[in-house]
């Protein structure tokens, strides 16, 4: 859900809350100011027919409510309690044909002669139902038009507003390690965009700086150790060829040759890894995995002939896919030699190729191997100086650089599936 939808979201929510409880406030002080009005207009009443009793004693002789609204009546003499007194009731109007409410006013005063009268004084007031309906629609309406209103700000002025944050993702999104290009600058009027942008490009720059002094880092030590390597193993083959050296000295420097061919192909592959993870291999191409995987078997027969292991390709679709050809030969390749590897004299190998996927089991040790573990570097189930321990490491690092999934069953033989992302 994006930021503008979530914010009002949350927002025609607090609304919804908030609204009602305003509108019972609103309603609560509408209410009481529309019956003091009316009080106030009683009371005023009040003074003006009293006022005309003590000038024409005829109106002291109200006794039924008429056009006036309003009945005196004479009392006995005794204590009263002069105070006026307010108080709703319902009444039957003609026009109407119902009930409505009536504001009464009740009070008792003494004429000129000193005898009390009571004085009652009615009015029409406003009705609470349909006030309370006329305040419920007007609310709804309200309630619409504010989240219309919300609606249309967001999509204007908030879209406005977010355009800079919208390029600083945009060039996060298409920023590349060891490409040396510049982030284009982002402007805004907003303090905090404009800050974002500025650390966002500062932190890119330096990302591209220690990018750059890594892999210069891991280059030259690559170059630096294959050197001496290099230098070793000719200078240890010229001594063996040499044929003076006693067969227990000839045997240690065989050893010592294979232990420093081992660390070469360490080197390469950790070369290769590190070269994976920096995201070095940025051209891609359409890759046809049955072609490939053809071609590998070809490449490492002599391996399976020298293990007494057989090599089956099973084609059931074309497989395609785009990616760097020379991260997609390391996937297959190094799938093959851990299969070949790992494997026993007159064994097997077999490929099944899908659609979307191919599947490469082997024979090998009667047990499962463990699937948290196996992709780890230097994880290595035997001891022999073919394997680097990197094999299964280098895969996994191939996979996850193309959101490719890779799942490893035992059946009786170990198999591993290659899963390729739709397209």
């Amino acid at each position: 859900m994006k930021l503008q939808n979530y914010t009002l979201r949350y927002l025609a929510i607090t609304l919804l809350a908030v609204i009602p409880i305003w509108a019972g406030l609103f309603y609560v002080l509408i209410l009481d100011e529309v019956y003091d009005n009316i009080d106030d207009d009683l009371k005023n009443s009040k003074i003006i027919i009293i006022r005309q009793a003590f000038a024409d004693e005829k109106l002291l002789n109200t006794p039924e409510f008429g056009i006036n609204k309003f009945t005196i009546k004479p009392l006995p003499r005794g204590n009263y309690s002069y105070k006026d007194e307010f108080f709703t009731a319902a009444e039957f109007m003609e026009y109407d044909d119902d009930d409505e409410p009536i504001r009464t006013l009740k009070t008792v005063f003494n004429d000129k002669n000193g005898k009390p009268h009571e004085l009652i004084i009615k009015a029409s007031i406003v009705e609470e139902d349909e006030l309370l309906e006329d305040l419920l629609l007007a609310l709804l309406g309200l309630y619409v038009m504010l989240v219309i209103s919300i609606l249309v700000v967001n999509h204007f002025l908030l879209k406005r507003i977010w355009k800079s944050f919208h390029a600083i993702l945009a060039n996060l999104k298409n920023f590349k390690l060891g490409t040396g290009a510049r982030v284009k600058s982002v402007s805004s009027p907003i303090d905090e965009f404009k800050t974002l942008a500025k650390e966002v490009e500062e932190m890119l720059q330096r990302n591209e700086m220690i990018y750059s002094s890594q892999k210069q880092f891991i280059e030259n030590a690559s170059h630096e150790l294959q050197t001496p390597l290099a230098i070793s193993i000719n200078k240890l083959e010229l001594f063996a060829e040499n044929n003076t050296l006693p067969d227990e000295q000839m045997i240690e420097i065989g050893k010592i040759t294979d232990t420093l061919n081992r660390l070469v192909r360490l080197n390469k592959s950790l070369l290769m890894l590190s070269k994976i993870e920096n995201q070095q291999f940025s051209d891609e191409e359409p890759i046809n995995f049955n072609e490939l995987i053809r071609q590998l078997a070809d490449d490492f027969s002599d391996l399976a002939d020298f293990k007494k292991v057989t090599i089956t390709i099973e084609e059931t679709a074309s497989l395609q896919f785009n990616m760097n050809k020379g991260l997609a030969t390391a996937l297959a390749s190094n799938l093959l030699k851990n299969a070949l590897i790992h494997n026993y004299q007159g064994g097997s190998v077999e490929f099944i190729i899908n659609e979307h996927d191919f599947i490469i089991s082997n024979s090998g040790t009667a047990s499962s191997l463990n699937p948290e573990i196996i992709f780890n570097r230097f994880y290595r189930l035997t001891n022999t100086n073919e394997s680097t321990g990197l094999g299964l490491a280098i895969v996994k690092s191939i996979t996850n650089t193309y959101s490719i999934s890779i799942a490893y069953t035992f059946n009786g033989n170990h198999q591993f599936k290659i899963i390729f992302p739709k397209k």
